[in-house]
C-alpha cells in the first residue's frame, strides 16, 4: 500500500516529543527523557512488548494457554503484575502502528479519490476505541491525505477498559490538535461490547464513520453473529454515504475471520439487512472471496512508515521489526452509487478486467510474478512489465486480459496501473 512520503515520515521527533510529554504527564514515566532511555526501554518496556506481541500472535505454550483465553476477555490489563508499565509498553509500541495502519487506509481512499459530502456537524464512532487508536489514525490520515471531513467532527469513543478509554481521551485532546483538528471533539462511554446485545443505545444518532481497530479479534463470536449485529447496528446508526472501516491482525487465522464477515457480510446485504451498504476495499467489489477458496490462504496488505525513534529502540532491544506495518482490512460505504462513481481514480466500466494484487512481485526472468485477485476469484500471474511500470502489494491493474488458469496465468495486456 503506497502512502504519502509526508504521511510515512509523520511519526518522527515531534511526535516522538509530544508523546513523551504526554506520558510524563499522565504519570506512565517519571520524566519524558525515559522515553530514549535504554535501560528504562530495555527493563520497563521491552519485557511487556514482548508478552503483548506473543499474547497477540497467538505464540502458544503451557504457560500461556490461560493468556490465550484472555485475549478475547480483555484480562491482560487486569491480570498483569504491572498494569502501569504493561499499558505504557502497548500505548507507546502498539498504538502508533495501529494509528498508522488506519491512516494507511485512509490514503488508499484518498489515492482512488474518494470523498466525503460537506456535512455541517460530522459524527464518528469507534467502537472498540483503547487509546482512541482509530480515532487518531484518522486525524493523522485526514492531516496528509483529506477525504473532506468536517472541521467540526465529534467522536464517541466506546471502550470497554476504563483506565484505557480515560488514557485515550487525554490522548485525544493533544493529538487532535497536533494533527490539526482544534475543533474535533469528543465523548468517552465506558460500556461492555456484547455482540449479543445492542452495539450502541437504540437513542444513539446516526454516524458519518464507523472504525475499529485491532477489535473484532478479541470477540469469541463466530464472523455470522458478528454481521448480524453489525448490519443491524449500520441499517440503525449509519449515514447514507456512511463508512465504514475495520482493521484486523495479518495472522492467517485473525485475516481468515475478517473475510468470513466480508462473506457473512455480503450474504446480509443480498437480503437487504442494510439496504445501500457495499464493500469498497480491498476487493474493489462484492464479487465472492478468493482467498477462501483455499483453506491454508489469506489476504493481508502491508504499509512502511519511518518509526519514531523510540520504536527502534525498543524493536532493537526486543528483537522486533516494525519497519512494515502487515493488517487486514475492510471498507465498506451506504451508498446507492457506482463503485467507479465512490472512487472516481478507477475507470469506469473496467470491474470485469480489474484485478489487485494480493502479493509481493518478484522476478521470475524478465517477468513479474504475483497473486492478483479479482471478479473471477485468486490466481498467479505473470507481466511483462514496461520500463516506466511498476507494482506492489495493493496495485490495481485494470484492463487485464489474460490466458492461463489460476496456478500460471499469463497477462498480455493491460489499459493501466493505478
Amino acid at each position: 500500500m503506497r502512502v504519502p512520503v509526508a504521511l510515512a515520515e509523520s511519526m518522527g521527533q515531534d511526535f516522538q516529543n509530544l508523546i513523551a510529554r504526554f506520558c510524563h504527564e499522565q504519570e506512565l514515566i517519571q520524566d519524558p527523557s525515559e522515553l530514549t532511555s535504554n535501560r528504562f526501554i530495555e527493563r520497563s518496556v521491552v519485557p511487556h512488548v514482548r508478552k503483548l506481541s506473543d499474547l497477540f500472535n497467538r505464540k502458544k505454550g503451557d504457560a500461556q494457554k490461560d493468556e490465550q483465553k484472555a485475549i478475547t476477555q480483555v484480562r491482560y490489563w487486569k491480570d498483569s503484575t504491572n498494569p502501569k508499565n504493561l499499558r505504557l509498553a502497548y500505548f507507546i509500541y502498539f498504538m502508533p502502528a495501529n494509528a498508522f495502519r488506519i491512516a494507511g487506509i485512509w490514503s488508499e481512499l484518498h489515492r482512488l479519490g474518494f470523498r466525503f459530502s460537506s456535512e455541517s456537524k460530522f459524527k464518528a464512532i469507534e467502537l472498540g476505541a483503547g487509546p482512541a487508536t482509530g480515532a487518531c489514525g484518522v486525524a493523522l490520515g485526514e492531516k496528509f491525505s483529506p477525504l473532506g471531513l468536517s472541521a467540526t467532527t465529534d467522536w464517541a469513543l466506546i471502550e470497554r477498559d476504563r483506565a484505557m478509554l480515560q488514557l485515550g481521551e487525554a490522548w485525544t485532546q493533544q493529538f487532535f490538535p497536533f494533527s490539526s483538528f482544534d475543533q474535533w471533539t469528543h465523548r468517552g462511554f465506558h460500556r461492555e461490547i456484547d455482540f449479543a446485545e445492542e452495539l450502541v443505545p437504540k437513542g444513539s444518532p446516526k454516524f458519518n464513520l464507523w472504525i475499529s481497530s485491532y477489535f473484532l479479534n478479541e470477540l469469541e463470536n463466530d464472523p455470522a453473529a458478528q454481521a448480524d449485529r453489525l448490519l443491524k447496528t449500520w441499517d440503525r446508526h449509519l449515514e447514507r454515504d456512511g463508512l465504514v472501516i475495520l482493521s484486523e491482525p495479518a495472522l492467517k487465522d485473525q485475516s481468515r475471520r475478517l473475510l468470513e464477515l466480508r462473506r457473512e457480510l455480503i450474504d446480509g446485504i443480498k437480503k437487504k439487512k442494510c439496504p445501500g451498504l457495499q464493500i469498497l476495499l480491498p476487493c474493489l467489489g462484492m464479487q465472492n472471496c478468493g482467498a477462501l477458496a483455499a483453506a491454508e490462504d489469506w489476504c493481508h496488505e502491508e504499509v512502511s512508515w519511518w518509526r519514531p525513534p523510540y520504536t527502534k529502540l525498543i524493536d532493537e532491544k526486543a528483537g522486533l521489526d516494525r519497519k512494515t506495518l502487515p493488517f487486514s482490512y475492510l471498507v465498506l460505504t451506504r451508498s446507492s452509487r457506482a463503485l467507479e462513481e465512490i472512487l472516481p481514480g478507477l475507470k469506469a466500466g473496467a470491474s470485469a478486467s480489474r484485478h489487485r494484487l494480493v502479493s509481493p512481485s518478484h522476478y521470475e526472468g524478465r517477468d513479474s510474478e504475483f497473486f492478483i485477485c479479482g471478479q473471477d476469484g485468486k490466481r498467479r500471474a505473470r507481466l511483462r512489465l514496461q520500463d516506466d511500470q511498476e507494482v506492489e502489494r495493493g496495485s490495481i491493474l485494470e484492463g487485464v486480459e489474460y490466458r492461463g488458469d489460476t496456478k500460471a496465468t499469463r497477462i498480455d495486456r493491460l489499459d493501466r496501473i493505478v
